[in-house]
């Protein structure tokens, strides 16, 4: 047969057999068994309950800020002029989140802020609690009841409520139903929404319960398993065998050889060109390459998207240095990179305390709680992206203030420890993405790890050998880690904490504040005074007459040998504080606590130039981030 005839044909019957073959193929449909719907419901089930949690987290940590406990009472006009004017700003939702504040009083709810702006309000106004929507998308609400500030209006009625609302992703969910060929969507009460294609009117639905929410349910509609057609698809086969047959001896020899006198093909065995060969290593775009370090960053050096300004400073387990994280647009942003020393990255156990510095603090967000924006290994380093901070740590500011003779102001030594309790209260009452509560002690509240910016935000630090329940890395028993001068005596002496042990830290802070005498409670130090009379400090009134006779027991009981004599958390011992403000006048704004520490940057650093915006050349550098 002549060979042109012999391609054409075997080129019909090889395409003519794929497409029965295809076609036959096609027709089957796969039935579906429950296990397998069993896991798109526990998918959606995980999501609610990562949401809830993210959710919870959020309305706990916000509802207790003082800012919008003195809102209630208010009108929503006063608060968008105080917002424009950046005296009100906690409202700044995430992605994806609605958060929303109201009172109600007498029956009667207003809403006060709403944001993002045209976002969707809460069904549920002013009803504490979990709740749950169907509407356009699904969403889970966290309602948190907001106590007055202003006792005249707590006796008016007036309470306030915090709703944040987080949409579900059901992208995962969806995949998965389309996998399987399955409409379905979710029902909860009087509400519906479709999870991928919609069932039929007509369709036969099984309901599968979502356990985290009572009353939600993924209805799916059940599809029978549809058999292949047998004899188009052998048929198919068939014709297709013969055609390859007869397309090989069309072209007169087999497939892939070389005609005679033509020389074998070149190549890397299939590889495209610019394919990396086996065991080669794909190219490093940005940063160093394995193996190198990064410790000893100079300014100008691009690691990443982020570029190294100046050093700010170095602790015991890392170096801090100023960088610029570089985005789309032209957009800038200052952070700061805490590299691990290299000596100690060969250290397993100091590698898992730096990892739980920024595994727990990402856990925790609040406004008193420096953020973690990433964190990563570059080359041999390991590296946490924070938030900066621009001021100095407190205990600089202790410092400069003592060495100078002059006292702390009464009004903001009790605003920056209220603010210290506030970001401990958020962390022990963080959350994991389950749900279940971390109960994270900081373990080394001390004035070093607390941060004063120039606008004086008061932000906690350096979870680096913090606790928590569900924690990679754990203490040996009878491991004493922490600064044995401010460290409760059951945490000196190797026992188990709580956060009470973060009570003793933080009155210890305080007694420093107020006073300005620095503190020693080191056990060991001091054990030869004993027990009694501990914390061996004298009352704070008689080294600072005009201080309120009250802070002399409420910081020398937080301050108690035996942790059961103190406040049982820091949230009480806030609201201890709270009262004294109060009762006189000694309330304290973030203004009046920047003030203070500008002052004190001034005096600390003399001659100091306003710090240069992102775009700006680097200004000297100053042991502070």
């Amino acid at each position: 047969m002549a060979r042109t005839p012999l391609l054409a044909l075997g080129a019909a019957l090889l395409a003519a057999g794929g497409a029965a073959a295809v076609w036959s193929v096609g027709q089957a449909k796969p039935g579906t068994n429950l296990e397998s719907l069993k896991k798109v419901a526990a998918i959606i089930d995980g999501e609610v309950k990562q949401r809830r949690a993210e959710a919870a987290t959020r309305a706990e940590s916000t509802a207790i800020q003082r800012p919008l406990r003195a809102a209630i009472g208010t009108d929503a006009a006063t608060l968008e002029d105080q917002e424009a004017n950046n005296d009100f700003g906690l409202l700044a939702p995430a992605a994806g989140e609605t958060l929303e504040l109201g009172q109600t009083q007498g029956g009667r709810y207003a809403r006060l802020l709403l944001r993002p702006r045209g976002g969707a309000p809460t069904k549920f106004p002013g009803q504490e609690g979990s709740k749950l929507e169907l509407g356009a998308s699904a969403m889970v609400s966290e309602i948190h009841r907001i106590d007055p500030l202003d006792d005249r209006m707590r006796e008016a009625g007036y309470v306030g409520y915090l709703a944040v609302t987080r949409e579900l992703s059901l992208a995962a969910a969806e995949a998965e139903l389309a996998r399987l060929r399955v409409p379905a969507r979710l029902v909860h009460g009087d509400g519906a929404l479709a999870v991928g294609a919609a069932p039929a009117a007509s369709a036969q639905l099984t309901d599968l319960p979502i356990p985290s929410e009572e009353g939600l349910v993924l209805q799916v509609a059940a599809v029978a398993a549809v058999p292949r057609p047998v004899g188009p698809l052998a048929g198919g086969a068939a014709a297709a065998v013969v055609g390859l047959v007869l397309l090989v001896l069309g072209l007169g020899r087999r497939p892939g050889a070389a005609r005679p006198g033509e020389p074998a093909a070149r190549g890397t065995g299939g590889l495209a060109a610019g394919t990396p060969a086996p065991g080669q290593s794909p190219t490093i775009l940005s940063g160093p390459a394995p193996g190198d370090s990064v410790a000893g960053l100079a300014p100008g050096l691009v690691i990443g998207r982020w570029e190294v300004i100046r050093r700010l400073g170095a602790g015991g387990m890392a170096d801090v240095h100023l960088a610029r994280s570089r985005g789309e647009a032209g957009f800038e942003k200052l952070v700061a990179l805490k590299v691990m020393h290299p000596f100690l990255a060969r250290n397993a156990r100091a590698v898992e305390h730096f990892l739980d510095e920024a595994r727990l603090a990402a856990q925790i967000v609040h406004a008193n709680v420096a953020q973690i924006h990433d964190l990563g290994k570059i080359g041999e380093d390991y590296v946490i992206v924070m938030e900066y901070i621009d001021g100095a740590n407190l205990d600089c500011l202790l410092t400069a203030a003592r060495a100078a003779g002059r006292p702390v102001p009464i009004a903001v030594a009790l605003g920056i420890l209220r603010r210290i309790c506030d970001g401990l209260t958020a962390a022990h009452r963080a959350l994991a993405s389950d749900g279940t509560p971390l109960h994270i002690v900081h373990r080394d509240v001390k004035s070093g790890n607390v941060l004063v910016s120039r606008q004086g935000a008061v932000k906690l630090v350096d979870f680096g050998i913090a606790k928590a329940a569900q924690q990679a890395h754990v203490t040996v028993a009878g491991e004493t880690k922490g600064t044995p001068s401010m460290m409760a005596p059951e945490q000196r002496v190797g026992d188990v904490v709580d956060a009470r042990a973060d009570v003793y830290s933080t009155a210890a802070v305080g007694y420093e504040l107020v006073t300005g005498a620095a503190v020693n409670l080191d056990l060991a130090a001091l054990a030869h005074l004993g027990v009694a009379g501990w914390p061996h400090l004298p009352p704070p009134t008689s080294l600072r007459p005009q201080l309120p006779a009250e802070l002399d027991d409420i910081l020398l009981r937080a301050m108690a040998f035996e942790r059961e004599a103190r406040p049982p958390d820091c949230a009480a011992l806030e609201l201890l504080i709270e009262q004294v403000a109060k009762r006189h006048h000694l309330e304290c704004s973030d203004k009046d606590i920047a003030r203070w520490a500008q002052a004190e940057l001034a005096a600390l650093l003399p001659g100091e130039a306003p710090p240069a915006p992102a775009s700006a050349a680097p200004g000297p550098s100053h042991d502070r981030w």
